[in-house]
């Protein structure tokens, strides 16, 4: 049970949690988008609208994590990846598990922090728009807290994929990695 436990929170934390933040992001450029939020947060919610919402957040979360895909893995972290025959050299007893064991440690909260960087930034964009594009002393303290949070959230995200390619690595060369060969 604790495998299904595992994964169902990383898929959670790694494609539903970034789906309704990117929902709630194009809520600011599309505001029909905003109205199958509305449902949602009554006290009375049936099922029926819940399913939808969270069927919708899922398959915008899977195109969140597009753009995290090619933003992170494709450019900001193109010198670390795993061999192309991950797999194959994942069949001897116990690796895969272990492997499993860092996806879910490591990949997954990459997902999370990557897809909310790609989130916030769409939104903080929207947000912006829907504000005219003024620029005055409440867009600045948003603007300065919206910089602090894509820092935090890219380096976080940078560090979650570098040390899921690391262990990695231990995992399938049976090997410590030295300090500073991932930097």
């Amino acid at each position: 049970m604790k495998d299904l436990t595992s994964t169902s929170f990383g898929y959670l934390i790694g494609f539903l949690l970034p789906g309704i933040f990117g929902l709630y992001a194009l809520s600011f450029w599309f505001p029909p988008v905003g109205v199958l939020l509305q449902p949602i947060l009554k006290a009375d919610t049936t099922l029926g609208p819940s399913a939808v919402f969270l069927v919708i957040a899922i398959g915008m979360g899977l195109c969140v994590s597009a753009a995290r895909f090619f933003l992170f893995e494709k450019l900001l972290c193109k010198k670390h990846h795993l061999p192309p025959d991950l797999f194959a050299l994942l069949s001897s007893e116990g690796k895969l598990s272990s492997f499993r064991a860092v996806v879910d440690e490591h990949y997954r909260y990459h997902q999370f922090y990557g897809g909310c960087a790609v989130a916030v930034l769409i939104s903080f964009f929207g947000w912006w728009h829907v504000h005219s594009w003024s620029l005055n002393r409440q867009t600045a303290y948003m603007s300065i807290g919206v910089l602090l949070l894509e820092i935090l959230l890219i380096a976080s995200a940078r560090d979650s994929f570098i040390q899921y390619v690391k262990k990695g690595y231990v995992i399938i060369q049976g090997v410590k990695i030295e300090r500073g060969a991932f930097e």
